[in-house]
């Protein structure tokens, strides 16, 4: 209900109204936080399970230099490296317009009261964009692959990618692919599609960890 209706409805000012609303009952009007996802609590139980998991690993990591971790996936046992965050490739799509406006606190500026007013026209975010995929590890990006204006990810595109990526590790981290590769990266169609699940297969991918949707799963490539 809006002061408004209150006001008329109660027969007193809207100035009122507000008094009491917001001084007195101290309620003030918000916006919703908008979250990725609407989360099933089967979801988030399966994100702080697997967190739990990868905060172990990296204190066994932290605490034997010389240990080696099992993990057991579906297709059976392979084995992770000393250091499984050393390891770790994440990977995503998103969409980069190719025009986007500076925001008002981008171009805030000093300002003296006997200053005149600054004035900015308003630019509005073109709707022209491209879909970029992005790999990178913790030394930085690894892979940006960007499609032709107009066309979007697919499972025979995606492979594509992959297979530049395994171009781009074997250039610009000698040895990873000899060790051992631990790709993340989520359940979106692309990476999921069969022809995808193929290639995996193809270079010995094994899944890492049982998990739903909404949930990055761990693939492990092998050279």
């Amino acid at each position: 209900m809006k002061i408004r209706e209150i006001a008329l409805k109660l027969e007193i000012p809207k100035s009122k109204v507000h008094e009491i609303v917001h001084d007195t009952l101290g309620y003030r009007k918000v916006s919703a936080r908008w979250v990725p996802k609407m989360l099933t609590e089967d979801h988030k139980l399966q994100r702080v399970e697997i967190s739990q998991r990868l905060l172990q690993r990296c204190q066994q990591d932290n605490g034997d230099e010389d240990t080696t971790h099992i993990c057991v996936g579906p297709g059976g046992d392979f084995q992770a490296n000393n250091n499984l965050f050393d390891n770790l490739i994440t990977g995503d799509e998103t969409w980069v317009h190719l025009n986007t406006p500076e925001t008002k606190r981008d171009f805030m500026t000093w300002k003296h009261p006997s200053s005149p007013i600054t004035k900015k026209f308003k630019v509005q975010r073109s709707a022209a964009k491209v879909m970029a995929t992005v790999f990178w590890d913790a030394k930085g990006v690894i892979l940006l692959d960007i499609l032709p204006q107009g066309q979007c990810i697919n499972a025979a595109r995606y492979c594509s990618t992959l297979d530049r990526l395994k171009e781009a590790i074997r250039r610009k981290r000698p040895g990873l692919l000899r060790r051992g590769v631990v790709l993340q990266h989520d359940n979106a169609t692309p990476h999921s599609a069969n022809l995808t699940q193929q290639w995996l297969q193809r270079y010995g991918a094994l899944s890492g960890t049982d998990i739903g949707d909404h949930v990055p799963p761990l693939k492990l490539i092998l050279s």
